[in-house]
């Protein structure tokens, strides 16, 4: 009798670094810290280089997902990021 096993995936890491639950406070400070600094930066940036409004827009993007990136980290939870794409692109506007 012949027996055919599935071969076995190659080790991987992201096993060990499973996603924790993440308070609702934790994400609405993340999205607060992130607009309250770009809302902070926007006068200094538009008024201090050459940058058109989009590169303006794309500047700011760049500072509010760095943040919201780095709460999702110190989180270690992916998910605090989801909602970014939803709210920054309203508050942009």
């Amino acid at each position: 009798r012949l027996s055919i096993t599935p071969p076995r995936p190659p080790p991987c890491h992201y096993h060990r670094m499973a996603s924790t639950i993440v308070s609702a406070t934790t994400c609405r400070a993340a999205y607060a810290v992130a607009l309250i600094s770009i809302t902070a930066v926007a006068p200094t940036l538009a008024s201090a280089t050459s940058l058109g409004p989009l590169s303006t827009g794309l500047a700011l993007d760049a500072i509010a997902t760095a943040i919201v990136y780095a709460f999702s980290v110190a989180s270690n939870n992916s998910s605090v990021y989801d909602p970014f794409w939803c709210i920054l692109p309203l508050w942009l506007g």
